[in-house]
């Protein structure tokens, strides 16, 4: 009766961790979830929200289909086709993102439209 009290309890300590853990992007090394400027941290607008999805990538109400991925070390460039919310994929913009990864919790994120900006895991 004992071993199974205490593997109750060992079971229920585990559960809130797994609840809690985000898994990692299967296009980059990097946690899943929104990241925001190192500088303005995660109060900043949400204009400068990045989310990183299983499969994709995400700005504020655009969501970003990763058509193609090229690595070169901790370098990642992404052939990503923008998409706003409610639009078809036919009026998308194409667009050249790098992510230089850091950890699995902050990247440098630029494109054709942006310098370089550490992004921190708000998450």
């Amino acid at each position: 009766m004992r071993n199974i009290a205490s593997t109750m309890i060992a079971l229920a300590l585990l559960v809130p961790g797994t609840a809690w853990s985000q898994s990692p992007s299967s296009i980059l090394p990097l946690l899943t979830g929104a990241y925001a400027p190192a500088e303005g941290g995660c109060e900043a607008a949400a204009a400068a929200f990045i989310y990183i999805e299983d499969k994709g990538i995400g700005a504020n109400k655009t969501a970003g289909k990763v058509l193609s991925v090229k690595q070169d070390g901790g370098t990642y460039v992404l052939d990503v086709l923008w998409v706003e919310a409610g639009s078809d994929e036919s009026d998308g913009d194409r667009d050249t993102v790098r992510i230089e990864v850091k950890d699995d919790r902050s990247f440098y994120f630029s494109n054709t439209a942006s310098k370089k900006t550490l992004m921190k895991w708000c998450s």
